[in-house]
């Protein structure tokens, strides 16, 4: 199981990370501007959403900075294409009713003038979310709290998940993504480590935990690994970097299909 956060805090040490995949360095103050392309298509009702923006200087403000006026396109397996709107947020393009159904295919053409990227995505099947609940580690600095997410396995199948977290309603910034090597089969009680290892990040008594749990396929998982990994920097280099994509024409991101499940527990 891939948990490069938990390794990172464990030995405090800066651990040099290579995927399979090339991952380009960019400068980060004169580098081009790119598209960033953040496509989802989930099983469920509300869960088509695709953000366009462009890329900034590393001195610029981190504010979404929404493309508008791109067409925006999803073909599923049997060729019936949805075009999605733009909502009143720039830049952010949804549908009301487009949902995937697992285990099938799908595109996603995206035109910006002149511009078009693709890309493609099978949505994988539903793996059942079993529990969600806490669980106290004793690691460098003392008890902590931590939420542990159980589920199992399907056995001789690859599998890929992703796992979001909520804290009180806020985004707690991990980035958590694994797949199966060494649990093919197996019932699994994974750990979601905090981003950063601080006391404003401990869980607390009585915040209120959403653990989102999705199972995505293996180019996004490769892109989560690498956004992962960019995040340290890679390689011998200590600046960011960025990541692999599943989607054609220069764009940087990721277009996911995938299934998604959610529980909720309050830290005791």
């Amino acid at each position: 199981m891939n948990n490069l956060r938990y390794i990172f805090s464990l030995v405090a040490i800066v651990v040099c990370l290579s995927s399979c995949e090339d991952v380009i360095e960019l400068n980060l103050d004169t580098a081009s501007e790119k598209y960033v392309i953040e496509a989802n298509l989930t099983d469920q009702a509300n869960g088509a959403k695709v953000l366009i923006s462009k890329t900034k200087s590393f001195k610029s403000t981190n504010d979404f900075a929404g493309v508008s006026g791109a067409v925006v396109e999803i073909e599923d397996q049997q060729g019936n294409i949805t075009r999605m709107t733009e909502s009143t947020n720039k830049g952010v393009y949804t549908h009301a009713t487009l949902k995937g159904t697992p285990t099938q295919a799908y595109k996603l053409k995206i035109t910006v003038g002149t511009e078009v990227f693709t890309s493609s995505c099978v949505m994988p099947s539903v793996v059942p979310l079993e529990d969600v609940y806490q669980y106290e580690l004793s690691l460098f600095d003392g008890p902590r709290l931590f939420t542990h997410v159980k589920y199992t396995d399907p056995i001789g199948v690859k599998n890929f998940y992703r796992f979001i977290e909520y804290r009180n309603n806020v985004y707690t910034k991990s980035i958590m993504a694994s797949n199966d090597e060494f649990t093919d089969g197996k019932q699994v009680n994974q750990t979601i480590f905090p981003y950063e290892f601080t006391d404003e990040t401990k869980l607390k008594k009585g915040d209120k935990i959403k653990l989102e749990f999705l199972t995505i396929d293996e180019p996004v998982y490769k892109y989560w690994f690498s956004v992962d990994n960019g995040a340290q920097g890679g390689g011998d280099s200590a600046a960011p970097v960025n990541p692999v994509t599943n989607i054609k024409g220069g764009a940087i991101g990721y277009f996911s299909a995938h299934t998604i499940q959610s529980k909720e527990y309050t830290v005791k």
